[in-house]
């Protein structure tokens, strides 16, 4: 808050102060340094909640800045200790505004029914400003019943608000604002048209800054580094100031563009024209449970109720600061002001001078800053009856003595002034029988001096954080919500004494011998003051009581002091208590190791005299410190190298503690050698525990959305959760719920889960992809997944045709549900893709799919392999029609895309499936010993086309022994990290090595892969077969529309030998026969033509999914098509049902069908 070097406002200055119920380090300098200070009376998300800042979060600058202890915890409970009424609140409005005259008061309250009363009261109570804060805002840290079941949205508190304000001719004296999740400039508009002039905004901008509403603020974890104080995770903030800025341009622009259409010049035009707004009849057709309810009232513009009446703010508030008694004192105090000398200033007061000083203190902190003046600079003696908050804020340098009484409030917020109270001189009544101040002194005082002869009414001391106060008796809850600071009570307490109280210490003393049971011991000690350094603080105390304040009970008590101190209950915090200890021996190990040190060095320095000159002593000395300098940069290296297996791995900050450690595979030297699988089994143990420790447990999870990350919507921080606690049983419930193959995405999948993982924003994303194939390994190998067949069957029959992924999961489902399923698939296993496009050693074919298939055979899904459906007579799609209610068309996407250029059709050249699908047939059928594959051994390989095909054709020519093999890619290479117009949580596209690639550099020596390669023509020799490729490097630029267009790059043509090309370009879609054949329509690219989500095609009864339907595509995608295709067929097949019959099942049946199922998927052996 200190202004820079050069004399301009320092950057890191809130503009706008929040002053709620806990006032932690509300002192005088924070006030000064505001342009608006804000009175927030409720939170939009949590109304009434209080708010609690645990022990371990209270650290290094947010103890400072809460005036607090570090390590102590702070409660903030609801604003119930200092108003209680609306005039209590219209004092410490204006309280604040004499703290700081030319800062706006805000009160903030919240979106409730009767807002509008409320608001009429605050503005009565002369606040500048009126915020209406909506039921969903926040950071979303709050607890759910609060944001599910408190507040109401701030149109409804807004336009209740206005309508109020209008009606008592008030609006015209304040500024009205809402806040509450507004994110458009549509919001703004419909804010403004309601009646508000300004409009808050946190959460939109706090995403343009990066935040990702992870929900998480609490916990300290935030990943991107907003809301932490973690140094290390708080470097991972990546926001600039120019997101914010550009956010709000756009949205001012669409502000304008609305105003534009509604005839508006400027906005104060629209404040209260809700005759602007009108009901969306489209929204009410749509839904039945909206058509009773009447907007009529919320839209009634309020200059109809008061035509005369402003609508918006015209004038300003008076506070009546010209009136006040510090403008007297400030005028008298100013040698004081101006040169810090120091002055005497007697004047009477009475009770309606109130917040006497507090205008004074902001003079002082204005020029002084925090330090203010030197003790007792400015001395001012008051007498008579002084009105509420007396020496409110009071600043460093300035003494307030009072001779007389005062109301409530003294000392409100203390900040390092001296307030001292006695009564009359020739008063004849006991002071400490007698009350001398009101209710709340010293609430929330951060720092200073105060001395009472007499008693505190109720509340003395709440939430007190570091001022010094003596006081002769104290009424009920004294000390509540203390935190720091020290307090002595010459006298009685009331009931409920330090309840709350976390930090500073009282001395109570026990006159009567009942304090015990007026105290309240929840979190404190009740101690006997025994140690010296108490000793002397509690007489000091009472030293400086007597001197200030001419007590005769302090006298007494000085007189008898020894035989009195038993007597004395000294009440100290017990977390307060562990800290300070703590604190202490800290600093004696610190002061033992540094008499330890200096001991060290005057032994050394007289080792160093005594020796005798050595001619080789300088090379000795660089020599040990060049190996200190090394042995130290190992350490830090050792330091930074985080584990990625422990064996008591902790789940809270886990993604801090240690680093991923994803998918293993075997040697790539031994692996090239067999047909196994390349990937090695994760077992459970500490490395699967310390994985699924990283995982964050995101508030709102990327992982399992369907447009970033996993399609089938697994419950991945769920299974995470209950792998970390070993609970491997329930893991598996929960993933099957959602996957019903996840042996096949635990070994295929690219994971965009992974790509869309939280954690992947900072540092690599968690392994859920190993954790997920590691939990359905172990459900095989405990015996945990065995057949279980539908209970009864519905009579309904379903043909799906094709046994890929995706024909698979709408079988497995529709079986499940009791219907009759036929899988028909035209090559001599089942499977699909995952049977002959994916090799051996990425999916063992007997260990994994086939396990799958007698599984699902098992359960009743019959299978007919050689089934070439449209082309065999057998299988006729007129015959599959007629035995079958529907079809499911799940037929793949096997149309390879070609490569028509000159020499195409010479021997030698093979599309990529052809060649994997021969190989894999022939070492099922034989261990490749029947020679009905293409052959790969010493020839030279090429294979055009990247991705994971391209991979596989590597891996399989690499296992035949090929004599050289190149991998060509059009593209250009991707970068290593993601590039700017490929952000978060988008699958990134970046540079990968897998296992073919590895292979590939182990046996070569390099990479394969050449990007930016266009091929022009094959090249044969005399027989027809190919020798190699002419081929020409192109660059990639944008043309004149944007568009990115290669062009080839001159003299850069050259001849790569080839004996055998393998095309590995992706598909185009399905083969046409089937659909022609049933005449169901085909979109652009030829893909089946069926909408997302409904899955029926052109023809009744007939359905299509996977990547028939929506191109080529990942294995999760087609899973997930396949069971949302089966929840259509099976709605489909129980419509028509109840057609037949004439009465359908229940939307309840419905659902009842389909929990049946869910339940069924879950529970996998009885």
């Amino acid at each position: 808050m200190e202004p820079l070097a050069d004399g301009s406002r320092n950057p890191k200055r809130s503009a706008i102060k929040q002053v709620a119920s806990g006032r932690f380090g509300v002192s005088s300098y924070y006030l000064t340094n505001a342009d608006e200070l804000q009175i927030k009376m409720a939170q939009g998300a949590k109304p009434g909640e209080g708010g609690e800042l645990p022990g371990h979060k209270v650290i290094g600058d947010i103890a400072v800045t809460r005036n607090s202890t570090a390590g102590v915890g702070l409660i903030s409970p609801p604003p119930h200790h200092d108003i209680y009424s609306i005039e209590d609140l219209a004092q410490l409005i204006h309280d604040l505004k004499n703290s700081n005259p030319s800062a706006r008061i805000s009160v903030k309250l919240v979106s409730e029914a009767g807002v509008g009363v409320i608001a009429s009261g605050v503005v009565k109570g002369h606040a500048d400003h009126v915020l209406i804060s909506g039921h969903d805002g926040g950071t979303g840290a709050s607890r759910w019943t609060g944001i599910k079941n408190a507040g109401l949205p701030w149109e409804l508190g807004l336009a209740e608000t206005h309508q109020t304000l209008v009606a008592n001719d008030l609006r015209g004296r304040t500024v009205l604002q809402t806040d509450g999740q507004l994110k458009t400039g549509r919001d703004v508009a419909i804010a403004a048209l309601l009646g508000a002039e300004e409009f808050g905004f946190s959460t939109a901008p706090l995403i343009t800054l990066g935040c990702i509403m992870m929900r998480k603020c609490h916990k300290n974890t935030c990943p991107v580094g907003i809301a932490t104080q973690d140094p290390v995770l708080r470097e991972k903030f990546a926001g600039e100031p120019e997101h914010v800025i550009n956010f709000f341009f756009m949205l001012a622009e669409e502000v304008r563009e609305i105003m534009s259409q509604l005839g508006f010049r400027t906005l104060n035009e629209m404040v209260g024209r809700s005759d602007m707004l009108e009901v969306d009849k489209e929204v009410l057709r749509s839904n039945e449970k909206l058509e009773n309810i009447d907007l009529s009232l919320l839209l009634r513009p309020a200059a109809d109720i008061r035509p005369e009446a402003a609508q918006f703010c015209i004038q300003k508030q008076d506070h009546g600061l010209d009136m006040a008694l510090d403008q007297k004192l400030i005028a008298l105090s100013k040698a004081a002001l101006e040169k810090g000398l120091p002055v005497y200033i007697e004047t009477p007061i009475c009770n309606v001078n109130r917040a006497v000083g507090t205008m004074l203190s902001h003079e002082v902190t204005k020029r002084y800053h925090l330090a203010g003046l030197p003790s007792g600079t400015i001395h001012i003696k008051l007498s008579g009856s002084a009105g509420q908050s007396l020496g409110a804020f009071l600043c460093p340098g300035i003494m307030m003595e009072l001779e007389g009484d005062c109301n409530d409030y003294v000392g409100k917020g203390l900040s390092g002034g001296k307030v001292v109270v006695y009564p009359p001189k020739g008063s004849r009544f006991d002071p400490k029988e007698n009350i001398i101040i009101g209710n709340v002194a010293l609430y929330g005082s951060t720092s200073g001096e105060a001395y009472f002869n007499g008693m505190a009414a109720e509340r003395f001391c709440v939430r007190n954080s570091g001022a010094k106060a003596v006081v002769e008796g104290v009424g009920d809850h004294g000390c509540e919500y203390m935190t720091g600071g020290t307090v002595v009570v010459l006298g009685k307490t009331g009931r409920n004494f330090a309840a709350g109280m976390s930090g500073g210490i009282a001395y109570v003393l026990d006159v009567d011998g009942k304090f015990h049971s007026r105290c309240n011991p929840e979190l404190v000690d009740l101690d006997k003051v025994e140690e010296e350094e108490d000793i002397m603080n509690l007489k000091m105390m009472i030293q400086q009581h007597q001197r200030h304040t001419n007590s005769q009970l302090a006298r007494e008590v000085l007189a008898d002091f020894d035989n009195l101190l038993p007597k004395f209950i000294k009440v100290f915090p017990r977390d307060y208590k562990s800290i300070l200890a703590k604190m202490k021996e800290e600093k004696a190990s610190k002061e033992s190791l540094e008499r330890a040190a200096k001991e060290a060095e005057v032994e050394e320095q007289d080792e160093v005299e005594l020796k005798e000159k050595d001619a080789f002593e300088e090379l000795k000395k660089l020599a040990a410190a060049s190996m200190n300098q090394k042995s130290s940069e190992k350490v830090e290296a050792e330091q930074v190298k985080r584990p990625s297996r422990v064996s008591d791995a902790v789940k809270h900050r886990g993604f801090v503690a240690y680093e991923r450690e994803g998918v293993q595979y075997r040697d790539p030297n031994v692996r090239m050698n067999d047909w196994k699988e390349v990937m090695e089994e994760t077992k459970p143990g500490p490395l699967l525990k310390t994985q699924s420790a990283r995982c964050m447990d995101c508030g709102t999870p990327f992982c399992h959305q369907e447009n970033s990350g996993c399609p089938l919507g697994n419950k991945i921080p769920e299974f995470n959760e209950l792998v970390y606690q070993n609970r491997w049983r329930e893991a598996l419930d929960r993933l099957l719920e959602t996957n019903n193959f996840p042996e096949f995405t635990g070994r295929v999948c690219p994971a965009p889960c992974e790509g869309s993982c939280v954690l992947g924003i900072i540092e690599n994303p968690v392994s859920i992809k190993s954790i997920e194939c590691a939990i359905i390994d172990k459900a095989f190998e405990e015996g945990w997944m065995v057949p279980r067949p539908p209970l009864k069957r519905t009579g309904k029959s379903i043909a799906i045709v094709g046994s890929g992924p995706s024909g698979l999961a709408a079988a497995d489902q529709l079986n499940r549900l009791g219907h009759s399923v036929t899988v028909y698939e035209r090559a001599d296993r089942i499977g699909g893709l995952m049977m002959y496009g994916v090799p051996n050693m990425k999916t063992d074919k007997i260990d994994v799919v086939q396990r799958r298939v007698n599984l699902m055979a098992a359960e009743g899904v019959k299978f007919v392999v050689n089934a070439n459906v449209g082309n065999d007579p057998s299988y006729s799609l007129d015959r599959l029609r007629e035995e079958n209610d529907a079809i499911i068309l799940a037929v793949g996407a096997t149309k390879p895309r070609d490569l028509p250029v000159p020499g195409r059709d010479l021997s030698g050249v093979h599309f990529a499936m052809e060649f994997l699908h021969a190989n894999t047939k022939s070492l099922l059928d034989s261990g490749l010993q029947d020679g009905n594959y293409i052959s790969a051994k010493g020839k030279k390989v090429v294979v055009i086309g990247g991705g994971d095909t391209g991979t596989d054709c590597i891996g399989t020519s690499i296992r035949h022994g090929c004599s050289s093999v190149v991998n060509l890619e059009l593209l250009p290479q991707p970068p290593q990290k993601r590039a700017p117009g490929n952000p978060w949580p988008q699958w990134p596209r970046i540079f990968r090595v897998d296992y073919g690639h590895q292979e590939a550099a182990a046996k070569f020596g390099k990479d394969p892969r050449s990007y930016e390669v266009l091929t022009k023509r094959f090249v044969g020799d005399e027989t027809g077969t190919v020798k190699g490729l002419e081929v020409v490097r192109v660059h990639w630029e944008k043309d004149a529309s944007g568009k990115f267009q290669f062009k080839e790059v001159e003299g850069s043509e050259e001849i790569i030998e080839a004996d055998l090309v393998l095309l590995a370009m992706g598909f185009l879609g399905p083969e046409a026969t089937v659909a022609e054949k049933l005449g169901v329509e085909q979109d652009n690219r030829s893909n089946f033509k069926a909408e997302y989500g409904r899955f029926a095609t052109n023809v009744d009864g007939v359905f299509a999914a996977g990547d028939c339907r929506r191109g080529q595509s990942l294995v999760v995608w087609a899973i997930s098509e396949g069971r949302q295709a089966a929840a259509q067929v099976d709605k489909y097949l129980t419509k028509e049902d109840g057609d037949a019959s004439g009465e359908g099942d229940s939307q309840e049946d419905l659902v009842k069908r389909h929990q049946d199922l869910s339940q069924r998927q879950q529970t996998v052996m009885t």
